[in-house]
This record gives C-alpha cells, sequence and structure tokens, in this order.
C-alpha cells in the first residue's frame, strides 16, 4: 500500500494542475471578456473576465444592472472602487459614479461584477499569454518588478543561467539590457499556448486517474499474492527441510550403534 499511496503524491500535483487548467478554460469560454488598459503593465490591453463576487478597494467593476433611476452612471460602465460601502455587505463607492441623485457614488452589489485580469495581452494587433518561466532566444519578454511593468516588449537575444540580454542590446547610455530571471514575463502567442498537449475535459482527466489507480491497485495485487507464495514455498522447504534433518538424525543414530555392536563383537572374538 505504501507503493499506491507514493504513486498517487506522486502525480496528485499533475492532475490538480489539469483540473484547475481546464476549469478555468471553461469559466473564462462562459464569462464576457473585456479588453481594457493595465496601467500595472504599462497601459498594455488586457483581457479581463466578469466574476459574480464581491469587490476588493482598487479593483475595476462593470455595471450589469441598474437598482434605481438617476444614479449618473450606466449598463456597461466600468469603474475602479475607491471604498468598500460598510452598511450593507458587498456596496462599494466609487468617486467617479457620483451624481447630484447619487453624491457617494454609491453602487450596490447587486448591480456589478467584478473585472478580474487574466493572463492574455494584446500587443500589436496580436494575443499573447503572460507566462511566467525562464525565456528562449528569439521570445518576446516584458520586464517586471514587484508585479509592475513598462509594457515594452523585446525579443531575446541571449540567455544564461543568471538571465537574458533583449534587444536593443544597448539603451541610449552605451549600457547593455538584460533582465534577470524571475524580472520578466514571456510573451506566448496564444496559438503556440493553445498548440501544446492539453486533455479535452476534466472527465478524462478523472477517468485517466482512475485507471492509473486500478491498474497500482492490480499491481500491488499480484506483488502480495507473489509475496505471499514465496512465504508459503518458504514455510514447505523448512518443514522439508526439518524432515530430512531428523531422518538423517535417525539414520545416524542406526549407524552409530550398529558399529558399536560391530566393535564390541570383534573385541569379544580377540579381534
Amino acid at each position: 500500500m505504501d507503493f499506491l499511496k507514493g504513486a498517487m503524491e506522486r502525480i496528485r500535483p499533475d492532475v490538480e494542475r489539469l483540473i484547475r487548467r481546464e476549469l478555468g478554460k471553461m469559466t473564462e469560454t462562459n464569462a464576457k471578456i473585456h479588453v481594457l488598459a493595465d496601467e500595472t503593465l504599462g497601459g498594455i490591453k488586457r483581457e479581463y473576465v466578469e466574476a459574480d463576487r464581491e469587490a476588493e478597494v482598487g479593483e475595476k467593476i462593470v455595471i450589469v444592472e441598474k437598482s434605481g433611476c438617476g444614479e449618473g452612471y450606466e449598463i456597461g460602465a466600468i469603474f475602479t472602487v475607491d471604498r468598500e460601502y460598510r452598511p450593507k455587505d458587498g456596496d462599494v463607492e466609487c468617486d467617479v459614479a457620483s451624481s447630484d441623485s447619487n453624491p457617494e457614488g454609491l453602487i450596490y452589489r447587486e448591480e456589478y461584477r467584478v473585472l478580474e485580469p487574466t493572463d492574455i495581452v494584446h500587443i500589436d494587433g496580436q494575443r499573447y499569454v503572460l507566462t511566467d518561466r525562464k525565456a528562449e532566444v528569439g521570445e518576446k519578454v516584458i520586464h517586471l518588478y514587484e508585479g509592475e511593468s513598462n509594457g515594452i516588449a523585446r525579443e531575446v537575444r541571449k540567455t544564461d543561467d543568471e538571465g537574458v540580454e533583449v534587444d536593443p542590446y544597448e539603451d541610449e547610455e552605451g549600457v547593455w539590457i538584460g533582465f534577470s530571471h524571475g524580472y520578466y514575463l514571456v510573451l506566448v502567442p496564444v496559438e503556440a499556448a493553445e498548440d501544446e498537449p492539453q486533455p479535452a475535459d476534466p472527465i478524462d482527466v478523472i477517468a485517466s486517474l482512475a485507471q492509473e489507480v486500478a491498474s497500482l491497485k492490480r499491481t500491488v495485487d499480484r506483488h502480495r499474492d507473489e509475496i505471499d507464495t514465496l512465504y508459503k514455498d518458504k514455510r514447505t522447504l523448512g518443514e522439508e527441510l526439518a524432515r530430512l534433518a531428523a531422518e538423517v538424525g535417525k539414520e545416524t543414530e542406526s549407524s552409530a550403534k550398529a558399529l558399536a555392536e560391530a566393535f564390541v563383537a570383534l573385541r569379544r572374538a580377540g579381534l
């Protein structure tokens, strides 16, 4: 059973990662996508998806319903939350949404959806997936520091264990430009990311896992049967050796007795 448990622990992270990725893909497919400039990435256009939950201060929201009239904003308007509204859970306030009829810029919980950022950005008309890994020569990267970037995409011209060098090789002061690993994100074209082997459905992943578990269980059962057979053979062999030893002992005792009697007979015969 330790063998089965160890195998399960080894494949658990991969299975969980695949399930999260597939469920995330299905959620994004069913959610409405908004393409907005992300100030933390130097104004690069980024894809956001709607999430039906309470917003936190600093998050973007989109108006999907109006609970009354004259609030000063329309359905489809996008705001950044300035502060929470304490009297009622989920209500928020935004200065930009304020008007004569709504001086505090109050937005009720049922009126908005939170816009959650995805890893997909738009640069020069192409969609890329922001990927946190070591870059390869020829790939494009953007510099990242404390979660923010200037949004400038540069091509990698050289890479080593320390980091990458990018084009242009030198800045205006003649200093070469390079980023250490962990301080950049790789821009992977969406088409290339989709070409990677992926399970079509989380159910397939679970079914594959069930087959793997069944195979491991059969292996464990076979090993258990082999161990039982070896144990039985060992016990049988021990019993046989004990029987042979007893027979040899009896024969040895009989031979010794016969030799003793012959010796006595010879002595009596004066030989």
